[in-house]
């Protein structure tokens, strides 16, 4: 029980690390010919890294005999601005990736009550970064810049860290709290006893 009460949280962090590998942000369009995504992942928004972009559009199909919805292959010409978009919110993307890092170091820590007090502020302070972040992000495509039927959307890398880091926050913040009202409910027993 000891092994996962002080492991449980920084493993916690380290998952939520992991799903900055995800898709964070996406925007979609849809039509009747075609359909495209364009994600972006966590570590893409943190780092700058470079949009994927999926493209299905109506392709005939030998087999059945009619057109049907299919993936152009990655061998097509690249669509879109041959320029990078810039996506504002990189410095707190960066933020909550370094409030993610002190909630895994927090287990170096030598007390338990600075480990938990800790991992909880890093992170709601993750956590919050990262959907100011994100909300920047979505901004930027308000109004769509290239279409009408496309939209920005928070994709589900977002959401799976927010709301772990989300109970990380609260289950540590709960966790300090009992933890200093049992030490105060100690004092004045181990005052009675010495002075009896």
């Amino acid at each position: 029980m000891h092994w996962a009460r002080t492991n449980l949280s920084p493993l916690a962090f380290a998952a939520v690390a992991l799903l900055f590998a995800l898709p964070f942000a996406a925007l979609k369009g849809e039509a009747e010919e075609w359909r495209v995504a364009v994600t972006w992942t966590g570590w893409g928004l943190t780092v700058g890294g470079g949009a994927q972009v999926h493209l299905e559009t109506l392709l005939w199909d030998g087999d059945r005999g009619q057109y049907v919805m299919q993936e152009v292959p990655n061998e097509a010409p690249q669509i879109g601005p041959e320029e990078p978009i810039y996506l504002p919110g990189q410095p707190l993307f960066m933020v909550a990736a370094l409030g993610v890092l002190a909630g895994v170091l927090a287990r170096i820590l030598a007390g338990v009550k600075s480990r938990l007090v800790v991992s909880a502020v890093a992170a709601f302070v993750a956590a919050g970064a990262l959907a100011l972040g994100l909300r920047g992000v979505l901004r930027r495509f308000d109004p769509p810049p290239y279409d009408e039927a496309m939209s920005a959307v928070p994709a589900v890398g977002f959401w799976l860290a927010v709301g772990i880091l989300a109970l990380l926050g609260v289950g540590n913040a709960i966790a300090a709290y009992r933890l200093r009202r049992r030490g105060e409910a100690l004092k004045p027993e181990l005052g009675d006893e010495l002075t009896g």
